[in-house]
């Protein structure tokens, strides 16, 4: 069974968007967050994985959050964004639509949610975030990431 993420209030998070869904991560597994930049390809790169970047001379994989969430990545996207979160033993970079704000969080704010049906597929989610009338998936980039992409220790 997935760890489940308790919430220390205040927390802050980043709020972004794939598709139409609203999505936040812990601002402290945040390191940057760029202008999309040019990506190499990795022929035989896990479902996912877009390819490579150089981020400040350090390599990254580049995950598509469109590919993981089923949505179709647009083609040309000027709000896209790449989010470096730390993760292994190095950077990776989230392709997502875009960047919104980041917020403080009240306990009063949050849900924890019982997924429906296999938990296996929806093991990233740590809960549910109000946010005026809409509802941020809080996720967890650790358990979001495949395993196979995360930089060698």
């Amino acid at each position: 069974m997935a760890k489940v993420a308790v919430l220390h209030p205040p927390r802050q998070l980043v709020l972004f968007r794939v598709g139409e869904t609203h999505y936040g991560l812990d601002i402290e597994a945040v390191g940057e967050i760029l202008p999309v930049l040019p990506v190499t390809a990795l022929p035989g790169a896990p479902a996912g994985v877009l390819g490579i970047a150089d981020v400040r001379e350090r390599v990254a994989p580049v995950f598509d959050l469109h590919w993981k969430f089923g949505v179709p990545t647009p083609g040309s996207n000027p709000e896209a964004r790449l989010i470096l979160v730390r993760a292994g033993e190095g950077p990776v970079a989230l392709l997502v639509g875009a960047v919104e704000e980041v917020v403080t969080v009240a306990r009063e704010d949050f849900q924890s949610v019982a997924t429906p049906g296999s938990v296996s597929g929806l093991g990233y989610l740590n809960g549910i975030v109000r946010r005026g009338d809409r509802l941020v998936l809080w996720i967890d980039h650790a358990r979001l990431v495949p395993e196979r992409m995360l930089p060698a220790a």
